[in-house]
């Protein structure tokens, strides 16, 4: 799908035509030459875009301004649908790549939180964890209320999901 375009005549050649978004803004998206029959084989309108992957840059030679800027908008894609929500599902996965804040599934033992280790489905209970920390090869991280979990080496896989908000 191509962006939808509007030209504006340059006020100071008015043989040139300047392509931008219909949606406003002021991001040149190519510029159309009104070349006046200059060479009569090759199209009257001479379309220039800095997308167009050819020698010079030149998207082509048409007869009429409405094709050449028209050529222009097809080199550019229309702006992206927004994108869907993050999923909230956990994941089997290792802690690298992940900033804080994010849910671990985890279990406690002697008073101690250790990752759930069942990789066929989560166990234990979501808590959220506000930091990570790295000392001596082992990653470490830390709740709202202080306590540690430790994830016994960088490469530990465990239950991941986002923030609880």
């Amino acid at each position: 799908m191509t962006i939808s375009i509007r030209t504006e005549t340059d006020e100071m050649d008015p043989n040139k035509h300047i392509v931008l978004p219909a949606g406003g803004g002021t991001d040149v998206l190519g510029v159309v030459f009104d070349e006046q029959g200059a060479i009569p084989s090759r199209g009257r309108f001479a379309a220039w875009s800095p997308k167009a992957h050819t020698r010079k840059n030149i998207a082509g030679f048409f007869d009429t301004l409405d094709e050449a800027a028209t050529a222009i908008g097809a080199l550019y894609d229309a702006p992206a649908e927004p994108a869907p929500p993050k999923d909230t599902d956990p994941t089997w996965r290792t802690l690298k790549g992940v900033t804080a804040p994010f849910t671990v599934y985890a279990h406690e033992t002697g008073g101690r939180l250790h990752p759930a280790g069942d990789r066929t489905q989560p166990t234990g209970k979501a808590i959220t964890i506000v930091s990570l920390a790295m000392r001596h090869g082992l990653r470490y991280g830390h709740t709202a209320d202080g306590r540690e979990i430790s994830f016994a080496g960088a490469a530990t896989k465990c239950w991941v999901g986002p923030a609880a908000t």
